[in-house]
């Protein structure tokens, strides 16, 4: 082939990649730059990527290829502008399952050398952005050309920006704080300085930083002109505190206190404060994602505290090399983390890296000797569009992981209004308004896909279902009995503690409590008082406010029980919603 012909030009903003695929050549997981670079995370085949009169030769290296072997080839590929980028491909046999599903794996560079030189440049820059740490002084750059202010300092090896301005913004707000006429006349001389680009300069401040009036002292300053790949100008510099007026100027997430000791990441508190001064300072796009670790107690149960604690440091590595400095990631105890971009400012680029996230954390459990199944749910929303609080995003973006979570897991929901309807406050949670029409037909299509799950694979997804009717019901807990047993034989749900119905199940007692046809409903325990003091007892002992529950007989004709439960405030069930649960539970009791 002729290469120069391939070669696209149009520069390409891919220089590494890989991706998995299977025996149909359609693409199973990626990377976050395969999928930008693409431009959709979805039905990709790889074939048709290839330019036409190459796609022969990549099928016939494909297909010859041996177990545990690896070929080379020199192809152009088509990214998301519909050009062709001339790339050196490597097609990998490591005999590697997604979804249990074998898959080969592609190692994409856009040019030979490509790879060598962007990682000793990656390096570089963690090792300078290390440095800036360890220094702990305020940093500035000026654009001069696009005429933009930056004031940062490093944390851990990301920057956090304090200020990001015009300089006429930043001159007039510092002003207006501190409008001493010798602290004018030395902003002036500072301003000066930028303006005419000199190659070294140094000079006194003595203020406060824009916006951060605690940030106050006697600033020596020193800044110098580099030149960026297009010769524009740019001045670096440094504010050296020399005094300091503030007691305590560093904030709460650049301290060792607001670490997760477990993971090195961000705590609860840190991610908030940190957000909050971020919102604070600037209009920018910004990304909030809310993430969990789904059926996190299940792994726990099955495979040990030691296994589920490895669990979340690999995910927690996972996420954060991922970010790779680009936002701040945190965890908020458990297997919930959190994610807020800096410099992740379209859909597209979100969710090729939300993507890859997700499929880099699937697969590294499946290819281990346990085959840990380990998914993700993941809620977004994005700033300024969605608010410009902390607390606005992160409840839209909670609402959006518990969608993800009742949708069935392992997906990403991102925030949208005309979508998503309104938030309200219910207590402690967020619901989802749904008109009644709507209601029905979501829980109509919940209830048909547990009844296909239960058809095609009998008792073995009951957990996940479980699950699931928490979830798209909004209730606690569920809870299922079989006569003569008094220990539950399913239970999915916090319930502190598991209310004892040994007096009730093991007798078969409890059918003389039902009302006809086969359940017995109370939007409030209290209706049960007067009913019967010892099962009244019991379900206010563990925290249960409102209750239903149906009988229908297993296989064997043995009376099963199904409790569906709400703990700590009251919970109104309508008509629809018995009648759904109603249905769910004779399709379990068909399994059982």
């Amino acid at each position: 082939m002729k290469i120069a012909e391939y070669i696209d030009a149009l520069p390409s903003d891919m220089v590494y990649c890989s991706a998995a695929i299977n025996k149909e050549y359609m693409v199973q997981m990626a990377d976050e730059h395969f999928y930008h670079f693409l431009g959709k995370t979805v039905g990709i085949c790889m074939a048709d990527c290839i330019h036409p009169d190459l796609r022969e030769e990549f099928r016939s290296a494909f297909d010859s290829l041996e177990p545990g072997k690896s070929v080379r080839i020199l192809t152009a590929m088509k990214g998301r502008e519909e050009s062709f980028q001339q790339v050196d491909l490597t097609i990998s046999d490591n005999r590697h399952t997604v979804n249990g599903v074998p898959v080969w794996e592609l190692t994409i560079y856009n040019l030979f050398t490509i790879e060598e030189k962007y990682l000793q440049a990656s390096d570089d820059a963690n090792k300078y952005r290390a440095f800036l740490s360890m220094y702990q002084e305020y940093l500035f750059d000026y654009d001069v050309e696009q005429d933009s202010i930056a004031v940062f300092r490093y944390v851990g090896i990301k920057s956090t920006i304090l200020v990001k301005c015009s300089l006429k913004e930043f001159r007039e707000s510092v002003s207006a704080m501190y409008p001493r006429k010798s602290f004018q006349e030395e902003l002036e001389v500072f301003c000066q300085h930028l303006l005419s680009a000199q190659e070294n300069f140094s000079c006194d401040l003595r203020g406060p930083i824009p916006r951060h009036k605690t940030i106050m002292g006697l600033f020596h300053i020193e800044g110098k002109v580099i030149y960026k790949h297009n010769n524009q100008r740019m001045v670096l510099g440094i504010l050296r505190m020399l005094d300091q007026k503030a007691e305590d100027a560093t904030p709460y997430y650049a301290t060792a206190e607001g670490k997760d000791s477990f993971t090195g990441l961000l705590n609860k508190r840190a991610c908030a404060e940190y957000v909050a001064e971020r919102l604070a300072s600037d209009r920018e796009i910004h990304y909030m994602a809310m993430i969990d670790i789904d059926n996190f107690k299940n792994i726990n149960d099955t495979y040990g505290h030691m296994y589920g604690d490895k669990v979340i440091g690999q995910v927690a590595s996972i996420i954060n090399s991922t970010m790779n400095g680009r936002g701040i990631v945190g965890r908020f105890g458990g297997d919930e983390f959190f994610i807020f971009t800096n410099w992740i400012n379209t859909e597209m680029q979100l969710r090729a890296v939300l993507t890859s996230i997700r499929k880099q954390v699937q697969s590294t459990f499946e290819n281990r000797e346990e085959s840990c199944k380990v998914t993700l749910s993941i809620g977004i929303s994005k700033a300024p569009t969605n608010g410009i609080t902390y607390d606005e995003l992160f409840k839209k973006a909670d609402k959006c992981l518990y969608l993800a979570k009742f949708k069935g897991k392992n997906r990403f929901v991102i925030y949208e209004e005309d979508k998503h309807g309104d938030l309200v406050e219910e207590g402690q949670s967020i619901r989802h308004t749904m008109n009644p029409l709507e209601k029905a037909e979501y829980l109509a299509d919940v209830v048909a896909d547990i009844g296909i799950r239960l058809f095609s694979e009998g008792v073995d997804p009951m957990e996940e279902i479980m699950d699931q009717i928490r979830s798209a019901f909004e209730i606690d807990g569920v809870r299922i009995y079989r006569a003569g047993q008094g220990e539950p034989i399913y239970i999915s749900g916090d319930y502190q503690p598991v209310p004892d119905m040994r007096s009730f199940i093991v007798g078969d007692e409890l059918t003389k409590l039902l009302n006809q046809p086969h359940y017995l409903m109370a939007s409030h325990i209290t209706n049960l008082e007067g009913v019967n003091r010892e099962f009244f007892e019991l379900l206010r002992g563990s925290r249960i406010e409102g209750m239903v529950c149906f009988c229908y007989q297993d296989k064997n004709g043995v009376n099963l029980y199904f409790f569906y439960e709400a703990f700590n405030h009251r919970f109104r069930w309508s008509e629809s919603d018995k009648n759904f649960l109603l249905t769910a539970s004779k399709l379990m009791a068909n399994v059982l």
